[in-house]
């Protein structure tokens, strides 16, 4: 295992680490905020006189461009400065983005061009914060404690999701968009005060270099690990044909056979509900083989789409979400531990920019080509096709002797 940070100060429990509770609570508030804003700014847009579905996707282009253009300088950022300060100013930027929505939204002064360039601010925001998440937590947690400290942040964040889309639509509904925005740039103002409250000791960073340099260094530590990049390339095909199955099919298919938005809303909740009692089995769970189970567990995520191309019933294909909402978080919780424990923690948010590059790169361009697929071939078809996709890309790994083989003792030593 390499962990260049000492842990010989931090409890098995995570909750009895004061750090660990900051955190926690930070990012949990941080989450509820997130999960208010791009619906809040959806309508935002869509209220001003020029609004359009054209209009939304400029602005919502405006957030997710800069997160991807500038994924891997926030790796690089995040491995050079202490990362606890990289997130108090990523905080700091998504909360002054967000109050500058709210002014010109709230003075009638909002166009979308304006909403745009704030929407960028986010988006760069959420590129600086997201390399170093996973570092941070391993700096922060024991490694015999990483499982279930990376179980009780999912479950922070699980929570604070649903409760973020539920007081965001409420506050749009009663007091408009624009009073979501400001109770969404208030939450980071409150995460980046928790975060700033940390108190680390001095861990050594590489030394200042060039950017190509440190990036190269960074690809290395990626692929130089065959079951890291092997199961990113799996989760690049699953993650795509998920966010289809989620965002495009199942709707279509819900509209038509189904009976429409109310019953997707009861899939939708069962995949919720299964991401929270994933959360508690991850907990649970004690293996040394962590790669394979948490790569069994993603196969699940193909199961409602197989259901709902073979036409079953309702109650089957909320069932069926529920089982991928636990297969979710298995593979999650299990998959962060793991990376934990096998990358240099000084080498983590590069890594982790890699990363998340990968499993979500092919996302965009699927979704565009699926908006023409899908039509083509029959929604129950695509869905059959779907479910598939994702069985296979799944499973793949195991074809690896890496993943097949990896195998880590309960305190979080690499056999």
């Amino acid at each position: 295992m390499t962990d260049t940070v000492a842990s010989v100060d931090r409890p098995a429990d995570p909750l009895r680490e004061r750090r660990f509770v900051l955190f926690a609570t930070a990012r949990t508030i941080s989450v509820f905020g997130n999960a208010m804003g791009p619906l809040a700014l959806t309508f935002a847009v869509l209220d001003l006189p020029g609004g359009s579905p054209t209009a939304l996707s400029l602005v919502l282009a405006a957030i997710s461009v800069p997160r991807i253009a500038l994924m891997l300088l926030g790796g690089v950022i995040g491995d050079r400065l202490p990362r606890h300060r990289v997130l108090v100013a990523a905080e700091l930027m998504c909360g002054t983005a967000y109050g500058a929505m709210t002014v010109l939204v709230l003075s009638g002064r909002a166009s979308v061009a304006a909403l745009a360039v704030c929407a960028a601010v986010a988006g760069t925001a959420s590129a600086l914060l997201l390399p170093s998440l996973n570092g941070l937590t391993a700096e922060l947690v024991a490694p015999q404690a990483r499982q279930r400290g990376n179980a009780l942040l999912r479950l922070g964040t699980n929570t604070a999701t649903v409760a973020g889309f539920t007081a965001g639509g409420a506050l749009i509904t009663w007091l408009g968009p624009g009073w979501a925005l400001a109770l969404d740039a208030a939450t980071f103002a409150v995460a980046a005060g928790l975060l700033a409250r940390l108190r680390l000791a001095a861990t050594t960073r590489p030394a200042g270099r060039n950017l190509p340099a440190e990036l190269r260094d960074g690809w290395r530590e990626f692929v130089r690990r065959r079951w890291l990049w092997q199961i990113v390339l799996a989760a690049a095909v699953v993650n795509a044909a998920v966010g289809v199955t989620l965002g495009l099919a199942g709707p279509l298919l819900a509209r038509a056979h189904l009976g429409g938005a109310g019953a997707w809303s009861g899939v939708l909740a069962g995949y919720a509900v299964g991401m929270f009692a994933g959360v508690l089995v991850a907990m649970r769970i004690r293996t040394t083989r962590p790669l394979r189970t948490a790569v069994l567990a993603v196969s699940l995520l193909g199961l409602p789409a197989l259901l709902l191309g073979a036409g079953a019933a309702l109650p089957l294909v909320i069932l069926a979400a529920v089982l991928a909402g636990v297969a979710f978080d298995v593979f999650g919780v299990l998959w962060e531990t793991t990376v934990q424990s096998e990358v240099p923690t000084e080498a983590m948010s590069r890594v982790s920019a890699y990363e998340w590059l990968g499993a979500v790169g092919l996302g965009p361009p699927v979704m565009i080509a699926a908006g023409l697929v899908v039509p083509a071939i029959g929604v129950r078809t695509a869905l059959l096709a779907l479910a598939a996709v994702i069985f296979v890309a799944a499973l793949v790994p195991l074809a690896s002797s890496t993943v097949r083989h990896y195998e880590r003792q309960p305190d979080g030593r690499v056999r």
